[in-house]
């Protein structure tokens, strides 16, 4: 895929699901395919939308970023699901990758930031301290920052409409 083609498909993540994303989520997932397509799953400690809502900088944990990065070089696809444990309001996002680079402190924080609200929604469920702080400390700190441009937003929740694509509206994929 070119440039000028990638730019094309970048959407706008709809603002509802920013403020899910910022203040509901507390558990994501990256998923992407090396160069063979296998897929493989990554835990995802925090992450942030620019202004624009086209793009996602998700953070990575240094368990997950050399096997991730060395599949997002090789094909670029990715795909972020994030959650609000409790809730299980999901949604899932899929774009291209990027760029990468190291985790700047004010990202630790946002990390930081999710490792709480996931205490907090597992502690109002369990209300159990020690079972909350194991999993809390569950949530690595991130070490990269790994930049993507949205292309799709898909609704995950459990119940009618899961899986449904929200952005683009689904007819919009006959025209491009």
């Amino acid at each position: 895929m070119t440039y000028a083609e990638s730019v094309a498909g970048t959407v706008a993540i709809p603002g509802k699901i920013i403020r899910f994303l910022e203040e509901g989520a507390n558990a994501a997932y990256a998923g992407a395919r090396d160069r063979n397509l296998v897929p493989r799953g990554y835990r995802v400690s925090g992450w942030q939308i620019d202004a624009t809502g086209c793009r996602l900088t998700a953070l990575i944990p240094a368990s997950a970023d050399p096997r991730l990065l060395e599949s997002l070089l090789d094909n670029g696809a990715i795909a972020l699901t994030f959650e609000e444990v409790g809730t299980h309001e999901t949604y899932q996002i899929k774009g291209r990758y990027v760029s990468h680079r190291p985790v700047h402190s004010a990202e630790i924080d946002i990390a930081n930031r999710t490792r709480e609200r996931f205490g907090k929604a597992l502690h109002s469920l369990y209300r159990d301290q020690r079972f909350t702080a194991l999993a809390k400390a569950s949530i690595p700190d991130p070490t990269v920052a790994v930049e993507v441009e949205v292309h799709e937003v898909f609704l995950q929740t459990p119940g009618p409409g899961a899986g449904g694509r929200l952005v683009p509206p689904p007819e919009a994929a006959s025209v491009r």
